[in-house]
């Protein structure tokens, strides 16, 4: 072997040296994960249960997927909380991106104001949220009897309390989505907007016809980002309703927190979590198809 080649061969063998501590690191906290969840997925295991642990087969996928309607119905709760937030939070989100682009007096401060929701903890955030819809002495009650006249009991009415939890998620997360956009208007070629200008293009034309689907990107990667948020949320609900009333507010994530960590039905948990990435995967890849992104 000539002196290059024998090179070459130890730059290789370092830097497969030098990557060895990341590989480890990658497969203990993601694929060793996921390898025992579908193991277990597979198995009756509870850890309240010494003798628990034997096989199944797809014995638990098909009772998720037949017989368990708690799991069906916080399947659907979990679709309709992301529907509720997205149809929400994507247009507020491009319409205050649109607003901190403009060159107003103090640009800088209400970009910082806007983003101060993003850097609480939900769950202490959750909590304050929490008091404030309290029926008794809440400022968002006081504030609905102010204008409409009455109010709902924004937690304990089962019809309410999941909008309960989307407002609250609306309003920690649509600075993120004007963020995103924020940084698509700063990063787009101001040559069309002049030339639009030019011959006489109204300010909705301009925006319809060029931001919009110049933005494209953006808000797929938005629209992405919130919608595997929005079905994995679980702080929130937590902090706010513990699930409640009843079941009224039990999306998937808190689902498997009760079966798994409540319940300590592992097994179970494991094949409910396994279907739901699917899920995920599944949707996200729908999404990126359709956005063609």
């Amino acid at each position: 072997m000539s002196m290059s080649g024998r090179i070459k061969s130890t730059e290789r063998k370092l830097a497969l040296l030098m990557l060895t501590p990341a590989i480890i690191l990658v497969f203990g906290l993601t694929l060793f994960p996921l390898f025992s969840a579908v193991y277990y997925g597979l198995t009756d295991l509870d850890l309240s249960n010494p003798l628990s642990g034997k096989f199944l087969g797809s014995f638990n996928y098909y009772r998720l997927l037949t017989t368990d309607s708690d799991f069906q119905q916080a399947s659907m709760r979990s679709m309709l909380f992301t529907i509720g937030c997205i149809v929400i939070q994507l247009p507020l989100g491009i319409g205050i991106g649109l607003l901190l682009n403009q060159p107003l007096k103090g640009q800088k401060i209400y970009r910082a104001v806007v983003t101060l929701p993003l850097v609480a903890a939900p769950v202490a955030v959750g909590q304050i949220w929490r008091i404030m819809y309290h029926y008794e002495f809440g400022i968002i009650k006081y504030i609905t009897e102010l204008i409409f006249g009455w109010s709902p009991n924004w937690t304990a009415d089962p019809n309410i309390a999941l909008t309960s939890i989307i407002i609250y998620d609306t309003w920690q997360w649509t600075p993120f989505i004007a963020l995103i956009i924020l940084a698509g208007l700063q990063s787009l070629p101001t040559e069309p907007f002049e030339s639009a200008k030019v011959y006489g293009a109204s300010s909705l034309q301009i925006f319809r016809y060029i931001t919009l689907p110049m933005l494209r990107p953006y808000i797929g990667l938005a629209l992405i980002f919130r919608l595997i948020d929005t079905l994995r949320t679980w702080d929130p609900i937590w902090a706010i309703t513990q699930g409640g009333p009843g079941q009224a507010t039990e999306t998937l994530s808190f689902y498997l927190y009760r079966v798994g960590l409540k319940q300590f039905f592992i097994g179970y948990a494991c094949a409910a979590s396994l279907i739901f990435l699917y899920a995920v995967i599944v949707l996200c890849a729908i999404t990126l198809r359709r956005l063609r992104l």
